[in-house]
C-alpha cells in the first residue's frame, strides 16, 4: 500500500527550526535548481521566489545572473531574519527584497512577475492548490512557472533509503525534518491531477530525480 500523506506544520518558525535548515547541505540541490530554472528563463527580469526560507537560493541565482531581481517572501520571521542577513553579506541587498508575506494571498497585482519559482514549499502547505492558483495568478503573460518539491516515497523502505541517502550525515533533527517532509510531499498523480484543476497541462509536472518533480510552465503570452 502506498505511504499516505502525513502533514507537517505549515510555518518552520522556530529559530530551531531555522538554524537545522539553514545548516543543511542545500549546495548541490541548489545548483541543480539554477541550471534547470535558466535553462527556461535565463533573465530573471523580476522574479518572485515562494518559500525562500533562508534565501539561499535567491542568492544563488542572483550570482548567476548580474541583471536579476527577485522578491523574496516566506511566511516564517525567523527563517527571513537568516536570509536577510545572509542576503547582506553577499551585497545583494538591493538586488533581493525580503517580504513577510502568505503565498496563499499573495499582495501583488495580477500579471507582475516575469517568473515565479520555488523549491521546496509546496509539501508544506495543507492545501497547495491554493499556492499554485496564486503563482499563476501573478504571473505575466509569457512568464515562467517552475516549481520543484519533494515527491512522496511510495513505501517506507524507500523513504528510510532515501533518509539515509541524503541525510546521513546531518543531525538526528534534521534527519527527522527531512522524513517528516518527504512524507508530507505530493505524489506527482496527486500532483498533475491538481494542475488539471488549474488549467495547467498535467505533462509540465515531471519526475526529475529520485525525490523532486518539477513543474515548468510558460503562461499563455
Amino acid at each position: 500500500m502506498s505511504l499516505a500523506r502525513v502533514l507537517e506544520p505549515e510555518v518552520m518558525d522556530t529559530e530551531e527550526d531555522a538554524r537545522a535548515y539553514d545548516t543543511m547541505d542545500h549546495a548541490a540541490v541548489n545548483a541543480a535548481f539554477c541550471d534547470d530554472l535558466l535553462s527556461h528563463a535565463p533573465d530573471l527580469a523580476y522574479a518572485l521566489d515562494v518559500g525562500s526560507g533562508t534565501c539561499l537560493l535567491p542568492i544563488a541565482l542572483c550570482r548567476r545572473v548580474s541583471t536579476a531581481r527577485i522578491r523574496a517572501i516566506d511566511l516564517s520571521a525567523s527563517m527571513l531574519d537568516l536570509g536577510r542577513s545572509h542576503v547582506e553579506r553577499a551585497g545583494l541587498a538591493g538586488v533581493i527584497e525580503l517580504a513577510l508575506e502568505d503565498a496563499k494571498a499573495l499582495p501583488e497585482p495580477d500579471r507582475t512577475f516575469s517568473a515565479v519559482v520555488s523549491n521546496s514549499i509546496v509539501h508544506h502547505i495543507p492545501e497547495p492548490a491554493a499556492v499554485l492558483r496564486e503563482m499563476v495568478r501573478v504571473l505575466r503573460p509569457g512568464g515562467l512557472l517552475f516549481v520543484r518539491d519533494l515527491v512522496r516515497p511510495q513505501d517506507e523502505a524507500t523513504l528510510a533509503a532515501l533518509v539515509h541517502t541524503y541525510a546521513a550525515n546531518d543531525t538526528a533533527y534534521q534527519r527527522a525534518l527531512f522524513d517528516a517532509s518527504l512524507r508530507a510531499a505530493l505524489s506527482l498523480d496527486e500532483l498533475r491531477e491538481m494542475l488539471r484543476s488549474l488549467g495547467i497541462p498535467p505533462e509540465c509536472a515531471q519526475k526529475t530525480s529520485d525525490r523532486h518533480w518539477t513543474l515548468a510552465f510558460h503562461s499563455p503570452a
